[in-house]
């Protein structure tokens, strides 16, 4: 019986780490080059989008990998501001992110420091703006270079990092040690987004589940889950502002 459980346990142990997707892009290959410009979801410069999320947080008090929700909003390239719940809708983390400088509420206290440095612990990755939008759905600019790769793809490349695109959609990132590939999912959406509007009528609503895993150093390092996307929410700037000690968080207020 014992050989059997180990037999069955080293078996699920093959299947699990066997789901990592494969990276395709090969940075090193023989490209021929091209100067590049062009904007994807040009409607999406703001936007408020909703999924569920997969991390595995490289913090020594919480190393490990947890499993929550998502709410990402954004009003500009370099403004973002993420609340991340875990179950029963608990509070886990709010962050605040202006260029390259965060401000992270958890515990109770407001920490800051460099965003570079705190998406590495929360994400086991770096993970900068132009990821983050093009992973959520979100606007994204490039002005690099491209190089055709048959078959309607082309790999593009900005600041060292590699886009695959594939149909004017963005499908693969490679980012030094870390990549991420997008799998889709059918979802026929229902119901109602965090702010009682209707998905069915929202015009940004995601007809697909889009899901993101990114694998640093050959090891998950987190999966996003886009549920919901909305380019008309009204986005104060205050909300990517941190809050003075002795005032209200604004988004408590929505």
């Amino acid at each position: 019986m014992r050989k059997l459980f180990l037999s069955f346990f080293a078996f699920f142990l093959l299947i699990s780490c066997s789901t990592l997707p494969q990276k395709t892009v090969d940075e090193k290959g023989s490209y021929a080059w091209e100067p590049e410009k062009f904007e994807l979801n040009q409607q999406n410069q703001a936007f408020s989008a909703e999924g569920a999320v997969t991390m595995w947080i490289d913090v020594e008090q919480f190393k490990g990998k947890f499993t929550g929700d998502y709410q990402i909003l954004s009003s500009a390239p370099e403004k973002w501001r993420m609340i991340i719940t875990g179950p029963f809708n608990i509070s886990v983390a709010t962050v605040i992110i202006n260029g390259e400088t965060a401000n992270i509420f958890h515990e109770g206290i407001w920490d800051r420091g460099p965003w570079n440095e705190i998406s590495k612990q929360l994400f086991n990755a770096s993970v900068d703006g132009d990821l983050f939008s093009v992973m959520l759905g979100g606007r994204f600019r490039f002005e690099g270079e491209c190089a055709e790769l048959g078959n309607g793809e082309k790999l593009c490349r900005k600041n060292g990092i590699y886009y695959k695109i594939a149909e004017e959609k963005v499908v693969e990132i490679a980012s030094g040690d870390l990549y991420i590939v997008s799998e889709k999912k059918i979802r026929i959406p229902a119901g109602k987004g965090r702010r009682g509007k209707s998905k069915k009528q929202s015009r940004s609503a995601v007809e697909k589940l889009q899901r993101w895993i990114g694998v640093n150093r050959g090891k998950p390092a987190f999966i996003f889950e886009n549920k919901y996307l909305d380019a008309s929410a009204e986005l104060p700037e205050s909300l990517f502002e941190m809050p003075q000690p002795d005032e209200p968080d604004i988004f408590d207020e929505l």
